[in-house]
């Protein structure tokens, strides 16, 4: 384990370097909040409650999303992908280090990056800018958890696509189509109590909500009872096992066709 975060160390430190990425991100993010207040205010203008949500547990839902969304883009199926068609990747099987765990730990860094120069400054800019308080509560408590579980599940879609390259060698097409059906189904943009009720139950059996729906609950109605917050973490986990498992052994099966050509 201490190898590995020894990566997570490294990708980190590459991105204090590299921290005008994440600066312009939080800019393109404060202007996304602007945007988001003011439509979800004359969405509010006639009604103080929508499907149970108030206008600030809303535009709350909705800002801390943008910033776990960008939390969350560490671009793994881009570099998985890459390195398959370039061959890059039979230097890491040759090397005693587990592929799936090593990226992992790289993209951690580069979440622990996004969370110091994206996360925070967002909070700080909506409870200061913005004037809408976080209420605490138990879900408060259960919120870094639960972000940790849909970092994983994320991290599997992503790694999924990835070595898919093995079999197409280009992960742009599937790339997209990931981050339209992620964004549209796991209540990134839109919290999933605004979607028909048939539809809702649904998604809540996918994995997708357990992405973005499950932590942004935990923040923005942390008052809830623990009896609500614990099936929901449970589901999390269980996702992130199932998931983790099964693209470990996706990529067992799909490295049996790699070819690399050249001397």
């Amino acid at each position: 384990m201490r190898k590995y975060l020894a990566f997570t160390r490294g990708s980190f430190m590459i991105g204090l370097v590299y921290r005008f990425g994440p600066l312009f991100s939080l800019v393109g993010n404060f202007v996304y909040l602007g945007v988001a207040y003011y439509l979800w205010k004359s969405i509010y203008k006639n009604s103080d409650t929508l499907r149970s949500l108030t206008f600030n547990e809303t535009f709350l839902y909705v800002a801390i999303g943008s910033a776990v969304f960008i939390l969350l883009k560490t671009y793994v199926d881009w570099e998985v992908a890459y390195e398959i068609r370039e061959g890059i990747i039979s230097v890491h099987l040759t090397k005693p280090l587990d592929y799936q765990t090593y990226i992992l730990f790289v993209s951690l860094g580069q979440i622990i990056m996004s969370l110091l120069v994206i996360t925070l400054p967002t909070i700080l800019i909506i409870t200061l800018v913005f004037k809408v308080p976080i209420p605490i509560g138990v879900g408060t408590l259960l919120f870094p958890i639960s972000l940790l579980m849909a970092f994983v599940i994320s991290f599997c879609f992503d790694y999924f696509v990835g070595v898919m390259a093995f079999y197409t060698e280009s992960g742009w097409g599937l790339s997209t189509v990931k981050e339209i059906i992620i964004l549209g189904l796991s209540g990134a943009l839109i919290p999933l109590q605004f979607f028909p009720e048939t539809l809702q139950g649904i998604l809540f059996m996918l994995p997708f909500q357990a992405i973005y729906h499950t932590p942004l609950m935990m923040l923005t109605q942390p008052d809830q009872p623990l009896s609500i917050f614990l099936p929901m973490l449970a589901i999390q986990v269980v996702w992130a096992v199932v998931l983790f498992g099964l693209t470990r052994l996706f990529f067992e099966q799909a490295v049996k066709v790699l070819r690399i050509a050249g001397g």
